[in-house]
């Protein structure tokens, strides 16, 4: 029996990213599916029969009848096979488990011969996804893992490398590692750059930056100094390897374990070879769409590794110009600074459809439509004179960072528009997804957000955010949820706790770092352990996201971190002390008494 129609229905109400990716593959022509002695389908590949010919469930319960079930601990099932094992096992416990397979010639075959239903909702299947994309979004520590020695033996490579994932995570958390950042001069990789450095050092990274920003306006004032092309050719490479000069002093004093440039940092093809020299991983972030931003051409091949926000074409162009390696790496959230706001906002920030950014042409030819509703933008670059200009609140002049978090929270809507220099409304072949995507969620905002290729591998469309395909679409969609404030809310929160759980600026940097030096564990395992950091513990003791975790999160970077580090804070603040204060100064009253 075919029961692939019926399976893709039921797993697209579970996971609608993993039904869209299996739905866009064939049946695979390296599976032979035969009947067991009793009837059941059992798949082989590559001469390795995955289950018994003979009773297939029965041998599923056997093999893992000695398999301990802790309830305080994950099952994460390694191979799928069709999965008779994993019956056995949802029949051993009551939660849920999650099953990694590497190979989505497997799972397509499973779709095709198996009743998915008895699996779900209880079954979170992880298909083809990299190793340390799953260590840096699962909380390994929690793992108890069973490993279907068949599929093993067919996905050795992809497993050996889980494992080895599993062993750099745990050096990782073990050692500081000391990281250099190359900024760019201007532009909106630098907030990306600022959230990369703070992630770095709340994972307990020494982190030193090179603050090319500093910069910015003898860079612009270069422009101005001549007409002629070719001079301004000669001045304005001139000022690259002044700035890649910086950068290599900037190394030599630090001796970093990791050099980590944005996209647009002034950093030529010979100032990276001085990085190199320093025999340590110099990696680039593009966190730009390579179409509009086409000089990676001329530096792509100088990094070890690229990361980038686009996959197929863009790897595709990098893979034949020989790159190293590149390896997919999408935006996030910063949630010391991207969060909810007790007061929602400020006054003047409240709307009912707000628009944060830059005035780029899609922008500019859509939103004249929504001139009737109570709406305000704020960014640069906007024609003040025009009726949409008026609604333009910060008279084209640079929102802060603090700002703009206020503004998502106190909107009633959020719209996010991705930019285009060319379309008229809404890029259809859109192949990432913005950082305002995930800020504006970490924000708990309800937004609306044009569809995008990637966007289904980051939420459920539909329940954990809202997109829209046309520019009609859109204005269906605003007058809708203006007037249905709690499920907005249901939503928002629900898209809220998604970017906590996976696509945190701390699970990027948490990735980066695993995908970097799987292939350097030796060099790892060389550095020395780094001493436990109270404040650390301190946290992790309270619980991260509880209130007083919350609390002390903010004394990250203070050196030493002690009970007078707090009580010193307090006596500095002013206003009405709140319950966390008032027990830290009658602790420390208490310690006083008793010395």
């Amino acid at each position: 029996m075919d029961f692939f129609t019926q399976n893709l229905k039921c797993l697209q109400e579970y996971d609608p990213e993993l039904a869209e990716r299996v739905a866009s593959q064939s049946f695979p022509d390296n599976i032979n599916v035969i009947r067991s002695k009793n009837g059941l389908p059992v798949p082989q590949i590559a001469g390795v029969t995955l289950h018994s010919q003979y009773r297939p469930l029965e041998e599923g319960d056997r093999t893992t009848v000695d398999f301990v079930i802790d309830p305080k601990r994950k099952v994460m099932v390694f191979g799928l096979g069709f999965g008779y094992h994993i019956q056995a096992l949802l029949k051993k416990q009551a939660g849920d488990l999650t099953v990694v397979e590497p190979l989505m010639s497997i799972f397509r075959a499973f779709m095709t011969c198996m009743d998915i239903r008895p699996f779900l909702p209880r079954v979170r299947f992880r298909i083809g996804e990299t190793p340390a994309c799953l260590l840096a979004r699962l909380e390994t520590d929690q793992w108890n893992i069973f490993k279907h020695l068949a599929s093993i033996k067919i996905g050795e490579a992809y497993y050996r490398r889980l494992d080895e994932g599993l062993e750099v995570r745990n050096l990782l958390q073990q050692r500081s590692l000391r990281v250099m950042i190359v900024n760019p001069v201007y532009g909106g990789s630098l907030p990306t750059a600022h959230h990369c450095a703070g992630a770095l050092r709340n994972m307990g990274h020494e982190v030193a930056t090179v603050d090319c920003e500093a910069f910015e306006r003898g860079f612009f004032s270069l422009k101005g100094v001549t007409r002629h092309p070719v001079n301004s050719e000669i001045l304005s490479r001139n000022f690259m390897n002044f700035m890649g000069e910086i950068a290599a002093a900037k190394a030599s004093e630090f001796q970093p374990d990791l050099v980590l440039a944005l996209a647009q940092a002034p950093l030529t093809p010979d100032a990276i070879q001085k990085l190199r020299a320093l025999k340590v991983p110099v990696v680039f972030w593009f966190v730009e769409d390579f179409r509009t931003l086409p000089y990676w051409n001329e530096i792509a091949t100088s990094y070890d590794h690229i990361f980038t926000l686009q996959n197929g074409t863009f790897h595709d162009e990098l893979r034949a110009k020989e790159v190293r390696d590149c390896y997919y790496l999408p935006q996030a959230c910063f949630p010391d600074i991207h969060k909810p706001l007790d007061g929602k906002g400020a006054d003047a920030h409240q709307a009912d459809v707000s628009f944060m950014g830059a005035a780029y042409h899609n922008r500019v030819q859509s939103f004249p439509r929504l001139m009737d509703l109570d709406f305000k933008i704020w960014g640069e670059g906007w024609n003040l004179e025009t009726p949409m200009g008026q609604q333009v609140q910060n008279d084209n002049k640079r929102v802060s960072t603090e700002e703009t978090v206020a503004i998502y929270n106190a909107a009633k809507i959020n719209l996010n528009l991705h930019s285009s220099t060319y379309h008229y409304g809404i890029n259809p072949d859109g192949d990432f997804v913005n950082p305002r995507t995930f800020e504006i969620a970490a924000c708990r905002g309800f937004q609306l957000v044009d569809n995008r290729k990637d966007l289904s591998r980051m939420f459920k469309v539909g329940e954990e955010i809202i997109a829209f395909d046309t520019m009609d679409q859109l204005r269906e969609q605003i007058d809708y949820y203006l007037l249905r404030p709690e499920e907005r809310n249901t939503i928002a929160l629900k898209s809220y706790q998604r970017v906590q759980m996976e696509h945190t600026m701390e699970h990027r940097m948490q990735e980066l770092l695993i995908h970097v030096f799987l292939d350097r564990r030796p060099a790892l395992a060389s550095m020395e352990e780094t001493e436990r950091d109270p404040l650390d513990y301190c946290v992790e003791q309270a619980g991260e996201n509880t209130d007083l975790g919350q609390y002390l999160k903010q004394f990250k970077g203070q050196y030493p971190f002690n009970l007078k580090t707090v009580i010193d804070h307090i006596h500095q603040g002013e206003g009405a002390l709140d319950n966390k204060e008032s027990l830290f100064l009658m602790m420390n009253q208490i310690l006083k008494e008793n010395v």
